[in-house]
């Protein structure tokens, strides 16, 4: 069965001496990989029409019975040549890129994750200063897409709403907040939260578009306080080692 899709490139490796194996994220078909017959050679039809962060139009054999399908032909719709001038928004792509390589299931449709990877690899580059805080807005509306973001508003155990200002303390573990005489209660990990810090995060979770994150001026604490809160939120929610985020954060930080 021939299948047409848009592809995003997640990452490629060798097959041989001359071709290549390509893995995409696509909007209906989820997470596929290809074989590009020839890839490396001078006269590849292929040459040039993909690489990293590449957005592209994908024409490729489906193979019932195997996970790896043949391309037939590809062609860039977004080369994003920002990306390859911006070595921290190049770092925060890569590290995104990876999270939704290992995010999404194979052979499942992942409308949501193409278009969420596809806008923040659009929004990365000239960032500038505001680049950390980029991620972080992202790595909230991904959390959002699969029903796992951390409740913000009230608390866990009483549910009573938990005012602008007060002191909680957050359990990346129960997934939100806590009031200080519920967290005494549970015998379980829960991390003070600076109510400046809080305040961020309500508003970034709720923010439809991201001018609302490149008007927040954070300071060096808040954004300590946001990096290792939601780290150890991702880390046990997504189960994932996140060795990729580390990396970038911290070329990012540099």
């Amino acid at each position: 069965m021939i299948e047409k899709t848009q592809a995003i490139t997640l990452r490629y490796a060798p097959s041989g001496n001359t071709s290549r194996v390509v893995t995409w994220l696509t909007p209906d078909h989820g997470r596929v990989s290809t074989l590009i017959k020839g890839a490396l050679r001078p006269k590849s039809a292929f040459l040039g029409q993909y690489d990293l962060f590449y957005t592209c139009e994908l024409l490729y054999y489906s193979r019932q019975r195997n996970d790896l399908h043949f391309a037939k032909e590809c062609s860039p719709v977004k080369l994003r040549a920002a990306l390859r001038h911006d070595w921290r928004a190049c770092a925060a792509a890569s590290y995104l890129t990876d999270l939704a390589l290992r995010a999404g299931p194979a052979r499942a449709p992942q409308r949501f994750l193409f278009h969420w990877l596809d806008n923040a690899l659009d929004a990365l580059p000239g960032t500038g200063a505001q680049l950390q805080s980029v991620v972080f807005w992202h790595e909230l509306k991904l959390l959002n897409e699969l029903g796992l973001a951390p409740r913000l508003t009230s608390c866990l155990q009483c549910h009573r709403d938990l005012a602008p200002g007060s002191a909680a303390r957050f359990s990346h573990e129960r997934g939100g907040l806590l009031c200080p005489a519920c967290a005494q209660q549970d015998h379980r990990p829960a991390s003070p939260i600076p109510p400046d810090a809080l305040a961020i995060l309500r508003r970034w979770q709720r923010a439809p578009a991201l001018a609302e994150v490149q008007r927040t001026r954070c300071t060096p604490q808040q954004l300590v306080v946001l990096d290792r809160m939601l780290g150890e939120f991702m880390r046990y929610h997504l189960d994932l080692a996140l060795t990729s985020r580390d990396l970038a954060l911290g070329m990012i930080k540099r």
